[in-house]
């Protein structure tokens, strides 16, 4: 309110300023300068929660730059429960091992900015040093926690892309003391804490672009002042999954902006959220809701009214046409919906084959299969004699089915045509949109010619010379391998009984003439 109510009055006073030619001009800048640091400054408040119980949320305060591996603390009042330092990078970092964006960790180099500032930690859940091997990090919270009262707790991290792959158990374990481990036999030990911090599900979080965020909704006992990111399980009971075949074989995250908030403070940090509208291809499957965990009372609902799931808060569901879900749930007695819609666009429709024909009468077959038709109105059959200028020359009702056979024949005046011609498909879908097969062409031969189609042929090849007393079809070492006495029809031949080559097709005619053609058989 204060930020509008400053904002008013700097208006006020420019309006009434009665020094036009001077005071106007420096009023006006320190109206806009006034505007611009507000609205930075409201970024950077709006950045956490004002009840954010996690000093430092973010490690940017405090910073002290890392000049060697020994002095990566990380900035206070953060700290390492264990005898090691090496858990904090930053951009202003004077050694390339602990800088951001770029680091060396692990075997290779690393890349990731800061979620929110110039730092972060950098942790090893999974092997840091060996088998069991891990290192962490601690905070005391501003306030001790209230017995039965209710918090939200997330932060976010990012494995790195050094990593072979990544691990589960990624986690804060809240406690009433200090946790602490053997800083004498081996500063690197598991510390053994059942952690109440974890995604729901625990999974294993694999993602090298972006940080993911672990939350969860928590429930005090009373007295807990501290908090610990790391993974307080050992090996044995730690999944991994490869993601990539070199590069270091443990899982390192980098870790940022912690907050943990009571929920009677901030109740919105508990509403419901049935996650971001999404697009999806038809068969393709979303992911809707969250991986909050902590949730208890919560109900999905399809569009249709119908509860479809009453214990996940996120879950993958595969729709076959638009839709949406409602997520209902109570925490902390706080009530909540929220919607999400998945689109499904479908796929995009397919022809499968399209051959062309010259059938009797020098007419033009066209023979087309398609699928995944949806909302197709039509097709047109489009011709050309220069494959590149084509018309419309019929029209063909789409069925809509997941599959379908076409044909269209062209009863144009072809006789008088003399080389080549190009069709194609053109598909409309009932909202004007278009969608095109490849160009197929056809050579028309004349009443006296060879007619072979199609040629290149792959399954069955059509022969027809008008006038023919004798067709021959030889192959390339001059053996005749089919013949056709008194070849006045059309003759069709099974090109799964020839090999795959070239052929030469000779016609004898009624006069005596012999005509010759290649046959390429594929």
């Amino acid at each position: 309110m204060e930020f509008f109510n400053t904002l008013g009055r700097l208006s006020s006073l420019v309006k009434n300023t009665n020094n036009s030619e001077k005071a106007q001009p420096k009023l006006l800048r320190l109206w806009f300068l006034t505007i611009f640091t507000l609205l930075q400054l409201g970024k950077l408040l709006n950045a956490q929660s004002s009840y954010n119980l996690v000093d430092n949320y973010s490690f940017e305060n405090n910073v002290h730059c890392p000049t060697s591996l020994s002095d990566t603390k990380p900035p206070m009042p953060w700290y390492v429960p264990q005898n090691y330092s090496g858990v904090y990078a930053n951009s202003c970092s004077s050694i390339p091992n602990a800088s951001v964006p770029y680091n060396f960790w692990g075997s290779g180099i690393s890349y990731q900015y800061a979620l929110t500032g110039n730092g972060y930690a950098a942790l090893f859940f999974r092997n840091l040093f060996g088998s069991n091997a891990r290192n962490y990090i601690q905070t005391k919270l501003k306030d001790s926690l209230v017995s039965g009262g209710c918090y939200y707790i997330e932060f976010f991290v990012s494995l790195a892309n050094s990593m072979k792959g990544g691990c589960n158990n990624i986690s804060i374990a809240i406690s009433n003391n200090i946790i602490w481990t053997d800083t004498i036999n081996n500063p690197h030990d598991v510390i053994p804490f059942n952690a109440q911090i974890y995604n729901y599900g625990n999974p294993v979080i694999t993602d090298t672009i972006n940080w993911v965020k672990v939350s969860s909704v928590y429930v005090a006992q009373g007295g807990e002042q501290y908090i610990t990111i790391g993974n307080f399980k050992y090996d044995n009971a730690t999944q991994y999954q490869t993601i990539q075949t070199s590069g270091y074989g443990g899982a390192g995250y980098y870790v940022d902006d912690i907050q943990l908030i009571p929920l009677a403070m901030e109740p919105a940090y508990a509403n419901a959220f049935a996650g971001d509208d999404i697009t999806i291809a038809q068969g393709d499957s979303a992911f809707i809701g969250s991986l909050t965990n902590g949730i208890s009372n919560i109900a999905w609902y399809n569009a249709a009214g119908q509860k479809i799931d009453s214990v996940a808060p996120g879950f993958w569901v595969k729709p076959t046409s638009s839709t949406f879900y409602v997520v209902a749930q109570t925490v902390c007695g706080n009530y909540s919906t929220d919607t999400v819609f998945v689109n499904v666009n479908p796929l995009p429709l397919k022809f499968i084959s399209y051959t062309l024909r010259q059938a009797q009468g020098d007419k033009v077959e066209n023979i087309w299969v398609t699928a995944n038709e949806v909302n197709v109105s039509h097709f047109n059959i489009l011709r050309s004699i220069d494959g590149v200028n084509f018309k419309v020359i019929g029209k063909v009702k789409a069925q809509n089915k997941s599959y379908n056979e076409y044909g269209f024949t062209d009863n144009g005046q072809l006789s008088t045509v003399d080389g080549r011609l190009y069709y194609r498909i053109e598909s409309v879908d009932f909202d004007g949109r278009k969608q095109y097969s490849e160009i197929r062409n056809i050579k028309l031969e004349t009443k006296t010619g060879i007619s072979l189609s199609p040629n290149p042929a792959k399954e069955f090849v059509t022969v027809e010379c008008k006038g023919a007393k004798e067709l021959l079809i030889i192959d390339y070492l001059g053996r005749a391998i089919k013949q056709f006495n008194n070849a006045t029809q059309p003759q069709t031949i099974n090109c799964k009984q020839l090999t795959k080559g070239l052929y030469v097709v000779k016609a004898t005619m009624a006069n005596g003439q012999v005509k010759t053609e290649k046959l390429v058989i594929e």
